[in-house]
């Protein structure tokens, strides 16, 4: 296959062809002279001269592969690709591409694009080339020869002839859509640098929240991490990417193992002989096994004199043998370092002392340290059989903690990028400048806290967000001035330096207790007097919500006219409507709430002649909230009907999410 900027040479088809136009001669224009003949040769360097020409202009504006007009695209989840009409240009002209339907795997990142094919025609593959001018000498005589180009909506993995020149990108199922219809490159170029240079950097517009699950991977009996970004765009270095719906990207669960050698435990058994030892670290990785090394207590016979050497006795079996704890024979004990001693593994009787007769049995108890492999859950294991108080030595592999990153890079695909693992302070990666960064997954493995996602992208503000931002700043200094006042107020004397008096009126030590006061202090504020408070609950009727003044409706805007109706398609020109899903719940929205902390005021109804308050009411006011995006996605049972099928029609396959369910037909 030839590269795909490389032309096909007319030379290599046809033996009459001359060409000899080489950009790099710089001859701009063609001079025919009267008087001299013309050369095939020269038409053909015409041809070529104005298409170099056109081309170079053409490629200032547009690149390969985009879009002028057209070309919609329907990505199902089956892997059937819809591709409607398009104009995209390619080698310098704008060409028309005809609708197709492409067929691609869904867990795969591709490429769909036009496939360029050339080809030579002469009068021998298409005779209407032939010379129609009746009555000449050269009548049905064959001339100049045709380059017919073709191009067709293909894949980069077909095998299919021609170049091919990617226009849309795939991500495992999903569109990833980098720029917007129509396109023009240098405009793009000038718009990107733009961004970069006033934005600094990159950064997510709308959307792209990117939550987490975990599904057994039956192919490769494992797990496997299920991530889904949702729809939205974003800018990355300064040019756009989009995603009309949202995708789902997986990655293999691959933790980092870490192998712990000799880690000591003291035995310490219950009542029946067994005791729960907890790993230092954890989870402990499935697919291994805890070694364990313990101390052991065992009582064994053995023949007197069984080896060459007639004064050791072998302990057969025992590589690791620690001590002998007693050597007897019916009712005679031997003593230690005066009848026998430990050598090696093996009884020694070369002290001299009592020595059991040649060839009889005598019962020996020792300690040995016992290797052994347990199987564990995450966090440990049960242990019996070792000798109390002694130690327990454990070599396993463990799952190390690690912060990945999940971004997103210039072509749209989205990726993970491995953090550093460490037992205590797992490091961040550092995100390469092209890709952005879409959120944090903490990596901790174990089924109580696991994997935990957060939001990191950075997200444009807009204008109307600036300007609530300014005005809360604003009431957040002038809360503060009248906060100072406040507690100026309360701590320092009542009158200023300046001679103004100052009263926060939260209470009445500040008033004059020696005149009868006129006013009355209420939720901080003073009111005019209130003499002779009466409260009264006053009863609506029943069934009654509220009372309101007598009153009378007035039409403000009325709609007086009409609207006319016509059929847009009175022919019914159209496809037969695709089967309908129904879904119960068809949206699922909700909002889990957490109250941080609530203050409790009393509010006094003071009466103008006295301190003493009439009524005293006691409320909760709401001190602090906020509001913050869920970091899982939540299990949700959903019914689903399908109807709109032909008679006798029966489904084979049904999936949603990209999992298969089963249907009752």
């Amino acid at each position: 296959m030839q590269d795909k900027n490389e032309r096909l040479n007319p030379a290599d088809y046809l033996q009459d062809y001359y060409e000899r136009f080489d950009a790099d001669d710089g001859y701009e224009q063609l001079l025919f002279r009267a008087g001299k003949g013309l050369q095939s040769a020269e038409l053909n360097d015409m041809q070529t001269q104005v298409f170099n020409q056109v081309q170079g202009v053409a490629d200032a504006i547009l690149k390969d592969g985009d879009i002028v007009s057209g070309g919609e695209v329907l990505v199902g989840e089956d892997g059937k690709v819809t591709l409607g009409a398009a104009k995209i240009y390619l080698r310098g002209q704008v060409r028309t591409i005809q609708p197709a339907t492409l067929t691609i795997p869904v867990d795969q990142i591709l490429d769909v694009g036009v496939r360029l094919t050339e080809t030579v025609i002469t009068e021998l593959e298409s005779p209407a080339l032939r010379d129609p001018a009746q009555g000449t000498h050269n009548y049905g005589e064959g001339g100049a020869g045709r380059l017919k180009v073709t191009c067709a909506w293909g894949l980069a993995a077909d095998s299919n002839e021609g170049n091919f020149y990617p226009v849309y990108k795939v991500d495992n199922g999903a569109l990833v859509v980098n720029t917007t219809p129509p396109q023009l490159d240098s405009v793009n170029v000038a718009l990107a640098r733009y961004d970069r240079e006033s934005n600094g950097g990159n950064y997510v517009v709308d959307g792209m929240y990117a939550s987490y699950r975990e599904e057994e991977d039956l192919g490769d009996a494992g797990k496997k991490q299920v991530f889904s970004i949702a729809e939205g765009k974003a800018h990355i270095l300064g040019y756009e990417i989009e995603f009309p719906t949202a995708i789902r990207k997986t990655f293999p669960s691959d933790p980092d193992l870490q192998t712990i050698d000799s880690e000591i435990h003291t035995f310490t058994p219950d009542s029946e002989g067994k005791m729960r030892i907890n790993t230092a670290f954890s989870p402990i990785y499935e697919g291994s096994q805890v070694q364990v090394k313990m101390l052991v207590r065992e009582t064994r016979e053995i023949t007197r004199g069984g080896s060459s050497n007639g004064l050791l006795d072998p302990l057969l079996g025992i590589s690791s043998l620690q001590s002998i704890e007693s050597v007897k024979q019916n009712d005679t004990e031997y003593t230690s370092g005066v009848d026998y001693k430990k050598t090696n593994n093996q009884v020694d009787w070369t002290p001299g002392g009592t020595v059991p007769a040649s060839g009889s049995t005598y019962t020996v108890e020792f300690l040995y340290l016992k290797t052994v492999m347990v199987s564990a859950d995450e966090e440990g294991f049960t242990l019996s059989g070792a000798e109390a108080k002694s130690q327990v030595f454990l070599q396993y592999q463990w799952k190390m903690p690690r912060i990945d990153a999940l971004t997103l890079d210039r072509t749209g695909v989205v990726r993970r990028v491995k953090g550093i693992p460490n037992a205590y302070q797992p490091a961040t990666p550092a995100i390469p400048e092209n890709q952005l960064l879409l959120a944090n997954v903490t990596q901790k493995w174990n089924q109580a806290s696991g994997t935990t996602i957060s939001d990191k992208a950075v997200r444009s503000v807009t204008m109307e967000a600036l300007g609530e931002m300014q005005s809360q700043i604003a009431d957040l200094y002038q809360l503060l001035a009248l906060e100072k006042l406040r507690n100026n107020a309360t701590a320092e004397e009542s009158a200023s330096k300046y001679g103004v008096f100052v009263d926060p009126f939260l209470d009445d030590d500040l008033r004059d207790q020696g005149l009868d006061q006129t006013a009355a202090i209420v939720d901080g504020e003073l009111i005019l007097p209130v003499d002779n408070i009466n409260v009264t609950d006053i009863q609506l009727p029943d069934g009654q919500a509220r009372i309101t003044l007598d009153y009378e409706l007035e039409p403000v805007i009325e709609q007086t006219l009409s609207t006319g109706q016509m059929k847009v398609n009175p022919y019914k020109a159209f496809e037969p409507l695709p089967a309908l899903a129904t879904l119960t719940p068809s949206v699922d929205h909700w909002v889990q709430s957490r109250t941080l902390w609530r203050s409790q005021t009393t509010r006094n109804t003071v009466n103008s002649s006295s301190t003493r308050p009439v009524r005293t009411e006691y409320y909760t006011r709401l001190a602090s909230q906020y509001y913050t995006k869920l970091e899982y996605i939540r299990v949700q049972d959903v019914k689903f009907v399908l109807t709109g099928f032909g008679p006798g029609e029966a489904l084979e396959r049904v999936r949603f999410d990209g999992s298969d369910v089963e249907v009752n037909q």
